[in-house]
């Protein structure tokens, strides 16, 4: 089922920036615009690295409504027995709470951020606070296992 959302240019050009490690974000939403037709950046839905004092995950867990759908980009530190990492990872987070209509249009236009987040692997399906703990997103990262995520020891 195509959806017709198309995704914002802003989207593109910052999804661009942070896999260049230029645009100094942790952590970016996405959402719908107003009439439904484009997928936006979500203004002041963001957590800059410089502003992350070891509260991240926190910080994250609080970005995300509780009736509302909508698309996360995360930059991710981690640290495994052979090496110190660093990854993207898309976020959709489609609460249990949120209206019928928006969890299908959120579903349906999956496919257009998957196609252009290019080269994101890796992919967090969340429905519930519950869901959102960091030994979930420490699953998604990492088959193996993770000594340390955003200086968080695990």
């Amino acid at each position: 089922m195509a959806s017709g959302v198309r995704v914002d240019d802003s989207v593109i050009q910052l999804f661009q920036e942070m896999k260049l490690m230029r645009s100094g974000k942790k952590a970016v939403f996405f959402g719908f615009s107003k009439d439904e037709k484009f997928i936006i950046v979500e203004k002041g839905k963001e957590i800059l690295s410089r502003d992350c004092n070891g509260d991240f995950f926190s910080r994250l867990k609080s970005m995300f409504p509780e009736t509302k759908c909508s698309y996360a980009l995360l930059d991710i530190d981690y640290i495994t027995g052979e090496s110190k990492k660093q990854d993207l990872i898309f976020v959709l987070w489609a609460p249990e709470d949120a209206p019928i209509k928006e969890k299908m249009l959120f579903a349906s236009s999956k496919p257009y951020m998957k196609q252009v987040l290019s080269g994101v692997n890796k992919q967090w399906e969340i429905h519930s606070q519950d869901d959102l703990t960091i030994d979930q997103l420490a699953q998604k990262l990492c088959t193996g296992k993770i000594k340390s995520l955003e200086g968080h020891l695990i």
